[in-house]
């Protein structure tokens, strides 16, 4: 029933936002308690990770995952010191791809052109937009260079 499934949901997973789906497998985020969940919905398993435990410090918010089972989901940030958007790898591995210092509020929005060369994005409060490419000319669904993971 709709009322036990509500109150279910805020027990277990308390402002769930940032939904997507991709090969069979469901994510999304818990903004309150700043979790991850993983549900397969062919097996009918789910897993729990709590993001801060994971070696970053962000409160998770929309996401957006991108490529095949080796691709990358993307989050935006709930606010904070430096609000950013931030990938999280196949393995589970987390790295930044932007922060301000200067815009402090939710990053929102996340988007990708068809070709997944351009993420577009904004800071909330401001109602700033951005437009943001790779220097390489790659797209965002793999093919990263460089990257500095927040915990090996």
């Amino acid at each position: 029933n709709k009322s036990k499934a509500r109150k279910s949901a805020q027990l277990y997973y308390p402002n769930a936002e940032g939904i997507d789906v991709a090969n069979g497998i469901l994510y999304f985020v818990s903004k309150k308690d700043e979790d991850l969940f993983i549900l397969d919905l062919d097996r009918g398993t789910y897993e729990r990770k709590i993001v801060r435990e994971e070696g970053i410090d962000v409160s998770p918010d929309q996401l957006v995952r991108l490529g095949g089972d080796d691709g990358i989901m993307y989050l935006t940030e709930d606010g904070g010191g430096e609000a950013g958007i931030h990938g999280r790898d196949a393995q589970g591995r987390y790295f930044t791809i932007l922060e301000s210092p200067i815009y402090k509020e939710e990053t929102t929005g996340l988007a990708f052109s068809p070709n997944k060369k351009h993420m577009y994005l904004a800071f909330q409060k401001n109602g700033i937009l951005f437009d943001v490419w790779r220097k390489d000319g790659k797209k965002f669904d793999g093919g990263s260079l460089n990257v500095k993971y927040h915990r090996q």
